[in-house]
């Protein structure tokens, strides 16, 4: 069942990013942009929910509503005033949202966060995931990674736009910064002291390929 669930996670997002260099589905696509947010969300979230004892439970629910609500608050205030992450403003794809911000991107946070975890527990040394800053500092970079590959193609699929078509180093620092403090706050509520479901993993893999199709599409 694993094997399945991996396969599905990456025919869906792959297919996804083949659809855009294909230039099929693409109204099809905006559509369902943010309802694929909300519900890699909820698959991972679930998966998550099955590995955790339940004295773990309810530490695990506070923290993630922490993260989505957190991360919306961020990227609000980040709109209005344009000193967190840069001057930027939402596009028309990911709908719902709330005063400019899609309701969606807390989920997509959520959903980052925890699978860039589960590749620092899977691919570095035990040392690093014992070490509650090493850990945090690793999660962090590994999100900055990821941004380096999601911010182009975001930007052509109409998630966001940034002023004068320029993405500031001050996004990514931003990105670190948030990043390290969702991390270490889970780190030490005791979170991540065991090891993320399998498909976690490959979350953050099936996303690096979508985007990065995407991107490819326009090099």
């Amino acid at each position: 069942m694993s094997k399945l669930k991996i396969g599905v996670l990456y025919l869906l997002l792959g297919a996804g990013g083949l659809w855009h260099i294909l230039g099929v589905f693409q109204e099809t696509m905006r559509v369902l942009a943010s309802p694929m947010m909300f519900g890699l969300g909820l698959w991972l979230f679930c998966e998550c929910w099955r590995i955790y004892p339940r004295q773990e439970r309810r530490k695990f629910v506070l923290w993630s509503i922490g993260v989505i609500v957190g991360s919306f608050g961020v990227e609000w205030v980040g709109v209005r005033t344009g000193q967190i992450f840069g001057a930027y403003v939402y596009g028309q794809t990911l709908r719902p949202s709330i005063d400019g911000v899609p309701i969606s991107i807390g989920c997509a946070w959520f959903v980052m966060l925890i699978a860039s975890v589960a590749v620092v527990q899977r691919i570095t040394p035990k040392s690093v995931a014992k070490s509650s800053i090493k850990l945090a500092l690793c999660v962090a970079s590994l999100m900055v990674c990821f941004d380096l590959f999601m911010e182009p193609a975001a930007g052509m699929l109409g998630y966001w736009t940034w002023m004068d078509n320029r993405i500031p180093l001050q996004n990514y620092l931003a990105w670190f910064g948030l990043s390290f403090i969702f991390a270490i706050i889970g780190i030490k509520i005791g979170l991540f002291s065991r090891s993320s479901p399998r498909i976690a993993f490959h979350f953050y893999f099936a996303q690096l390929v979508y985007f990065g199709l995407v991107d490819l599409k326009y090099i």
